[in-house]
C-alpha cells in the first residue's frame, strides 16, 4: 500500500467515523464502480431468471443470495485500489476475476457466508492473502475492542435492504395499481401468477442489492482501514513523511548567481 497516495485523510476515528466515511467515499467512487457492478449482476440476475424458467424456482431465489460475497470481492477489489488513486477499467477488473473471484466463491460456500462481520473480515482473505491459521489470529487482532461494529453494520444493512426492496414493491403498486392488484388477486388463486411475482421479486431484489451492497463494502472496508490504522500507526506513518519532505524541501540549496536560496529567503552570506 502506497500511504502516500491515499485520498482519505488518515486519522483515527471512531467506528461510527470510519462507516460514515465508506458511504462518502462510494458516493466518489460510483462512477468507476458502475459500468463492472452493472455487468456484474446483469448477469447473475439472467441466470437466476433462466433457472426459474427452466424450473428451478428455489434454487433461482436463493442463489442471488447466496453468491452476495461473490459481488462483495469484486467491489472490494476496486474501491481498495480506488482508494489509493488505482482506478481499474472494467477490462482490469474482469482479468483479475481469478483473485476477487476466488475469495467471494470461497466466502459463499463455508461458514464465512453466515458471519456478521463479512466486511470487515473479506479484506484480509483478498487483500492480505491470509488463510487457515494466520486468518485466524490477524482476525482475533483486528475484532479486539471494537469487532462488533463490523456485526451492526450488516445488521444496520439488512434493515436497509427490507426498506429499499418494501418501497420498491409500493412504487410499482403506485405506478400501476390496477395490474398491481390485478396480479394480487389473481395469484391469490388456483393456478395464480406465483412465477411472476417471483421475477418480480428477483428483480427487485437486484436494484436493492445494486443500490446498497457498494456501501456496505465500502463502509466495512473503512473499518478495517481505521483498525490498521489504530494497530500500525499509519497517521503517524505519514506525519513523519510529510514533516521530512517538508524540512528536505526547506533546505534544500538554489544556486542562482552565487546566491544560495532558502524557502524563498535570500542569504547572501
Amino acid at each position: 500500500m502506497q500511504l502516500d497516495n491515499i485520498i482519505i485523510a488518515l486519522r483515527q476515528r471512531t467506528p461510527w467515523e470510519a462507516m460514515d466515511l465508506g458511504v462518502m467515499v462510494m458516493r466518489k467512487m460510483w462512477p468507476i464502480i458502475f459500468l463492472p457492478w452493472a455487468i456484474m449482476l446483469g448477469g447473475v440476475l439472467a441466470f437466476s431468471l433462466f433457472t426459474e424458467y427452466k424450473g428451478l424456482t428455489y434454487f433461482s431465489s436463493f442463489f442471488m443470495w447466496l453468491i452476495k460475497p461473490v459481488y462483495e470481492s469484486m467491489l472490494l477489489f476496486i474501491i481498495s485500489r480506488g482508494i489509493f488513486k488505482e482506478y481499474p477499467s472494467v477490462s482490469e477488473v474482469y482479468s483479475s476475476a481469478g483473485q476477487w473471484l476466488t475469495t467471494g466463491l470461497k466466502t459463499s460456500f463455508y461458514f464465512w457466508r453466515l458471519s456478521p462481520s463479512r466486511s470487515f473480515n473479506m479484506p484480509v482473505s483478498l487483500l492480505e492473502g491470509l488463510s487457515g491459521k494466520q486468518r485466524k489470529r490477524r482476525l482475533d487482532v483486528l475484532h479486539r475492542v471494537k469487532g462488533s461494529h463490523a456485526s451492526w453494520l450488516t445488521i444496520i444493512g439488512v434493515h436497509f435492504e427490507y426498506v429499499v426492496a418494501l418501497t420498491l414493491y409500493v412504487l410499482f403498486f403506485y405506478i400501476a395499481p390496477d395490474t398491481a392488484i390485478d396480479f394480487l388477486t389473481s395469484s391469490m388463486s388456483a393456478g395464480g401468477n406465483e412465477e411472476l411475482w417471483l421475477v418480480i421479486g428477483m428483480c427487485i431484489y437486484a436494484i436493492t442489492l445494486f443500490v446498497l451492497e457498494p456501501f456496505y463494502v465500502a463502509a466495512g472496508f473503512m473499518l478495517y482501514l481505521n483498525r490498521r490504522t489504530e494497530l500500525e500507526g499509519w497517521d503517524v506513518e505519514l506525519g513523519f513523511k510529510n514533516i521530512a519532505q517538508r524540512i528536505e524541501t526547506i533546505h534544500q540549496p538554489d544556486f542562482n548567481g552565487g546566491e544560495l536560496k532558502h524557502n524563498g529567503l535570500r542569504d547572501d552570506a
